[in-house]
Formats: structure tokens, sequence, C-alpha cells
């Protein structure tokens, strides 16, 4: 779902082979041939946040990674350079391009020679020098102890994990595939497909878990939220789970027995993919059309109801993801209607504000988090608990807007 911003390879370029007959040249020289005894030692030199995939019939073993988007841990991407895989099947695509359809790929080449004469600074030049990286690194005997690797892992100008991820598959020349879909698709289903009640409970769980891990007990588990919010955290997280599992067992399948395959994804995917992986459910998630983005509302809806719709969106992302995705999600949607405009307006400053964060929380966890003073805490936050969808309100309400406004802004 996460960008990395850059640009390279069209999306029209043609599908990749498995680097699997690559000259052998093209391959670090960091491992003898593959044997069972190989996979075993990979498997125990695999950093955390890894797993194991049971690989399909004929196909190449599958190695799982989950990382924390734009941290600095170099662990995976020192794994994909040991191992040798032929594809690697990432979450965050390579550049805009790359990202424009589920199942794209991009190879070393492909930014070497599509990215030839990008002005410095632009997002081509920055694919080129990611190849360019994977060049020098494959032309060492020992890359993983060079002066090279350490200052792109962890010196003053380090890349985070996604970028060496990149490195390190062009590196090994091994093909990089997008395995989600694109976010066009997925922040439409998240607009569109859950009922604006749904939404309002995924935002009442964010904030529960969010309040949660304020008063030290940790945040909720993804479980959790999915029981509280489950239509908006199936499009969120489960549908593309399934469709990245399904990019994984294409590349597994396509690379053959003996072959290898990384898949790097965000930590909240991995035991959700695990899980899918395991019982077969993916398979059947991706026979309901994951790939298809909606364009209104599955039952008719007012205006007004499309807006307040709109700004619980935004809630749930602000809650929930970091400001430069909050900024992609509103641009990649686009502005709202100018019949919508004044409800969302309205349903946006209200969810906005610290009041409703406080309304969406039960008795029990809002006493542990807040203390009126010569008042029932929960009792001056009902008349904002009542507009909420979830309670059968309309998700706005004008006069409490107004005198929201009026109170001292640490407190609204």
């Amino acid at each position: 779902m996460h960008s990395a911003g850059l640009r390279a390879a069209p999306a029209s370029a043609p599908a990749s082979r498995c680097a699997a007959g690559a000259p052998a040249a093209a391959r670090l020289p960091l491992a003898p041939p593959r044997a069972v005894a190989l996979d075993r030692a990979a498997e125990e030199q695999a950093p955390e946040g890894h797993v194991r995939l049971a690989a399909p019939e004929g196909g190449a073993s599958i190695h799982l990674f989950g990382v924390c988007h734009g941290g600095s841990e170099p662990e995976i991407a020192e794994f994909i350079m040991r191992e040798l895989p032929e594809v690697v099947v990432v979450e965050t695509s390579l550049n805009s391009a790359h990202g424009w359809a589920h199942g794209n790929t991009i190879s070393r080449q492909d930014c070497l020679t599509f990215a030839h004469g990008a002005a410095p600074g632009s997002h081509e030049h920055r694919a080129r020098m990611f190849a360019q990286y994977g060049v020098q690194l494959a032309d060492m005997a020992h890359p993983l102890g060079s002066h090279l690797w350490h200052d792109l892992s962890q010196g003053g100008h380090a890349l985070y994990n996604e970028q060496l991820v990149y490195v390190a598959a062009f590196a090994v020349n091994a093909q990089l595939v997008f395995g989600d879909r694109p976010k066009q698709i997925t922040y439409s289903r998240m607009l569109w497909l859950p009922s604006i009640v749904d939404l309002d409970q995924a935002y009442g769980a964010m904030s529960a878990s969010n309040y949660k891990g304020l008063a030290g007990g940790g945040h909720g588990s993804p479980g959790e939220l999915a029981t509280s919010a489950s239509a908006t955290e199936a499009v969120l997280l489960g549908e593309r789970d399934a469709v990245m599992l399904s990019a994984l067992h294409h590349a597994s399948l396509r690379c053959g027995s003996g072959g290898s395959v990384v898949g790097v994804v965000g930590a909240s995917h991995l035991t959700g993919m695990q899980d899918l992986w395991d019982s077969g459910d993916w398979r059947g998630l991706m026979a309901q059309g994951l790939l298809q983005a909606p364009h209104g509302p599955r039952l008719p809806e007012s205006a007004e109801e499309t807006g307040v719709r709109r700004a619980l969106l935004d809630g749930v992302i602000r809650l929930s993801c970091r400001v430069d995705v909050q900024q992609d999600v509103r641009r990649v949607l686009g502005p709202v209607h100018p019949e919508s405009h004044e409800a969302y307006t309205l349903a946006h400053e209200l969810y906005g504000c610290t009041r409703m964060l406080l309304a969406a929380l039960d008795r029990d966890q809002l006493a542990e988090v807040c203390q009126g003073w010569n008042c029932d805490m929960y009792q001056v936050l009902e008349p904002v608990r009542a507009v909420r969808p979830v309670n059968g309100g309309p998700g706005y309400d004008k006069a409490l807007v107004l005198d929201l406004r009026t109170l001292n802004f640490e407190i609204a």
C-alpha cells in the first residue's frame, strides 16, 4: 500500500523471467550451490519477523518477512544477498509505474535502461542509483563486508528497509515483483465497501487501541481490531494479504522446484498471511474480485451520508497511517463532491477532535485515561457519543461542532 515514490520502468515493460537462467557472472558469489542443508542454514540465519511458507507442489521455496515501513534494519536485505532468490515480491512498489498493476515486474536492467539520462534528484535517478549500487555489489567478492554496503546500511546516509531490499534484489539480479494491488483499488474499496457504521466501528476500535497503548497496556492486536471492525480491516489487511499471497504463489511456480522466492511486506501482514496460506483460504478470497475498484456505495445514500463516509475514512486513516499515507489517500480519491462538502467538513472536524476520540471509549477505559472534575466524564461525552452512526446518529451535528469550538482547545 506504501509506495517508495520512485520511478523506473513503465508498467508496460514486458514481464521478466526468473533469473534462474541468468549467467552465473550476474549472481553474487556468496553461497555454494543450493541443497537441503543450505535451506536449513538460511532458516537459521534469517532475521526475526520471518516465516517459511510451505512451497506449492513443484514450486520454489518461499521466505516471507515482515518489516517496519521506513525502518533501517539491513538484516532482510542481507538475507536476500545470501539466499540468492530468483524473485523478490514486495508490498511497497519501487515507483508509481511499478505499482500501477498487481504483479508488475522490474529488473536491474530495466532501471539502468529506462532511467538513462534522468535528472539528478529525480525519482528516475534514484531508481537508477539503486540499480547501480546493485551492479557494484555484484562485482565484489564479499559485498556484505564492503565499505559500500556499510555506507548503505549503517552510514550517515543509510537507506531504509525497502530501499535496501531493492538494492539487494538488484545485486543478486533478482526480479522485483509488486505483490500488492494498486493503491487506488485499496482506497476505493476502503471508502465504498464498508458501511458507514463499519467505518465508525473501525474508528472507535483504533482509538481504543491507541489509548490502550497510552495507558501502558500495549496496542490492541490485529485480531482484536478485526473483531471490532471486520469490514474495514478486511479491506485494509485481509484482502491485501490474499493478493500478496497470490503473487508469491505465482512467483514460486514460475521459478520452480529448487528455486527461492523472498517476500517483503509490512509486519502487520505477517500473521494474517501465514494463516491464510496454511488454510488455503486466500484462494477463495481472490475469487471475490479483490483487484476490482468500486465506484460508489453498495446501497443508495444521500450526499450528506457520502460526506460523512469520506470523513470517517479520513479518521480511520489518520489513526492508523503516517501523514504521507493520509496525503496520498486524499490525492488518489480526489476532492469531496460539492454537495457532500458541508457534511464532510463538519464530520471531519468532529472526528478530528479529542472529545470524539474519548467518546469512542467504553466507561472503564475512559476512566483510565481521562477524569472529569466535579463531573462524570462519560456523561459529559454523551452528546458526542450520540452523534456517532454506530449509535444511530448522523455522524455530524452543526450545533455540537459550534459548541465544541468554544471550548478550551486543550480539551476539545
